[in-house]
């Protein structure tokens, strides 16, 4: 019961936060945290535009998104399966598998992570500011 409650409250977080990013876009209306990272030292972080990413998904424009975040745009197909997979276990009512992955799958992960994270913060296309 208790994770089913959370998967639901999970999921109803997800479609209010949905809603309030389809309604306001961020930088020009509504109230969007910034990036600590980037305000104290001005470079970029792997996770900086995907808040506007998300923004430009909900309203269709994917191609815009990819480029405000690339890694992020890749990523997402990989983070909804285990989301929902994770989601279908829960909901019939089993216990779900500790999560597993590889130690190659997991520095394969954080080599991508690193790489991008520098990548973004040279002049090369698509990172020209």
């Amino acid at each position: 019961m208790y994770r089913r409650s959370t998967v639901i409250a999970i999921w109803s977080l997800l479609a209010a936060g949905a809603a309030y990013l389809f309604a306001f876009e961020p930088g020009k209306t509504g109230f969007f945290p910034i990036c600590m990272f980037r305000f104290f030292t001005g470079f970029t972080c792997p996770g900086c535009g995907t808040t506007r990413a998300l923004h430009q998904i909900l309203h269709g424009h994917f191609l815009t998104a990819f480029t405000l975040n690339p890694l992020f745009m890749i990523a997402i197909p990989f983070l909804l399966f285990a989301f929902l997979r994770y989601t279908v276990t829960v909901l019939r009512g089993g216990v779900p598998r500790p999560n597993a992955l590889r130690a190659s799958y997991i520095y394969a992960i954080f080599f991508v992570v690193l790489s991008f994270w520098i990548f973004r913060n040279t002049p090369f296309y698509p990172f020209v500011s």
